[in-house]
């Protein structure tokens, strides 16, 4: 039961950090496309966007859960 607890915590700390990753990135990429192409939306964006709300939920429901 105790290594259950333990490895419940260890994969809050990695989505987490998966999360707060993708954040970075997603910032990083907006300020590419802003220098690159003078818009900050394209569909590639759109896609991490996507990808980033996905994780939001889970993190979300997964402490809501616990």
């Amino acid at each position: 039961m105790i290594k259950l607890a333990l490895s419940d915590a260890d994969v809050k700390t990695a989505l987490i950090t998966m999360y707060a990753i993708g954040i970075i990135c997603l910032v990083i990429i907006f300020f590419l496309l802003d220098k690159i192409n003078g818009q900050f939306f394209t569909k590639f964006s759109i896609g991490l966007i996507a990808v980033i709300l996905i994780m939001g939920i889970i993190l979300i429901n997964l402490f809501s859960l616990s």
